[in-house]
């Protein structure tokens, strides 16, 4: 039988200008308890000073390795380009303006070991200028501390996305690498939904997996990490949606996804770009002509869907102003 510790664990870090936050980055993934590992850093075209980062941590550690890329490609592509270059047999994904508990790569190498799974979930927090805000996932204790399959697998896979168990996001889990290399690489390369695409063509190639109740990785918001709102992400949001139908998502979830983003864009369009109620409704009303909105059960007119988010804006000033004031 092999022993965890004999197994050999890579970690990729897909890195596009982010020198304000790698090395913190860098130094929890260096401070794993599960020590066998390689570090694959894949610059995706950095224009600042992150590979000086990069290059002078190598220098004492020899886990870090470097793949450089000749242009920026985005993510989704910087993660495929990195599971060609690892050697471990199994893989973890970390953002470069996050951070990992010390026994996440142990705990969740443990957890795929005992139940011979092919995707392992742990648990994340989000945290706000280093300080730990709150848990952000749909979380179910049934779920964890067991395998799961069949049917009940298939149900879980059946929808990655907002409030999900299954979190979108690429980082917090670990994948077997030779599942991940069956994945293809397609053209995708806008700033939204990569991780969702991803996450759903590793599903479609697994049969099991397993949920953990250890709070590994965390997740940074505000500052430097977060990016601003553009108007043109509906677009984004519609794009994922297309190709989740084709992907053979449930359309029931994702449905009801696209129109909780569209209800999400209208209060971004008012809070963080600052728009007047009027300009918003102008904007909606050319929105909603497009049929997608009558194939998802959308009734709503302009005027009410900008007289409910902005009620829904005016019950949580906090939020929005917060969320300014960290930018």
């Amino acid at each position: 039988m092999t022993e965890a510790n004999d197994i050999l664990v890579s970690i990729i870090v897909p890195v596009y200008n982010k020198s304000r936050t790698l090395r913190r980055c860098l130094q929890s993934l260096l401070a794993q308890t599960h020590s066998n590992l390689e570090i694959l850093i894949v610059d995706d075209g950095s224009t600042d000073t992150s590979m000086r980062i990069v290059r002078a941590m190598q220098a004492h550690d020899s886990r870090i390795r470097l793949k450089e890329l000749p242009q920026n490609v985005g993510a989704y592509q910087a993660r495929i380009h990195g599971i060609r270059e690892i050697r471990g047999a199994a893989c973890v994904f970390c953002d470069a303006d996050d951070t990992m508990e010390p026994r996440a790569v142990e705990t969740m190498l443990a957890t795929m070991l005992e139940f011979d799974v092919d995707l392992v979930q742990m648990r994340y927090r989000r945290r706000m200028k280093g300080v730990g805000v709150k848990y952000l996932e749909q979380w179910n204790p049934e779920l964890a501390g067991r395998r799961i399959d069949g049917i009940d697998f298939r149900g879980l896979a059946s929808y990655v996305g907002m409030d999900s168990y299954i979190y979108p996001s690429c980082w917090g889990k670990m994948f077997r690498t030779d599942q991940l290399r069956s994945l293809q690489l397609i053209d995708f390369n806008q700033f939204w939904g990569d991780d969702q695409i991803f996450n759903i063509q590793y599903l479609r190639h697994c049969r099991s997996m397993a949920f953990v109740d250890y709070v590994g990785y965390c997740y940074y918001w505000g500052g430097d990490t977060s990016t601003n709102y553009k108007f043109s992400l509906l677009r984004e949001f519609k794009n994922v949606h297309s190709l989740k139908r084709v992907m053979g998502q449930s359309e029931e979830y994702i449905d009801a996804e696209i129109i909780m983003l569209l209800r999400y864009h209208v209060r971004q369009l008012m809070t963080e770009l600052s728009w007047t109620r009027q300009a918003v409704e102008q904007v909606m009303k050319e929105e909603l002509r497009d049929p997608l909105w009558k194939q998802v059960g959308f009734s709503l007119t302009a005027e009410e869907l900008v007289a409910q988010e902005a009620e829904t804006v005016q019950k949580s000033p906090i939020k929005y102003i917060a969320k300014k004031l960290l930018k």
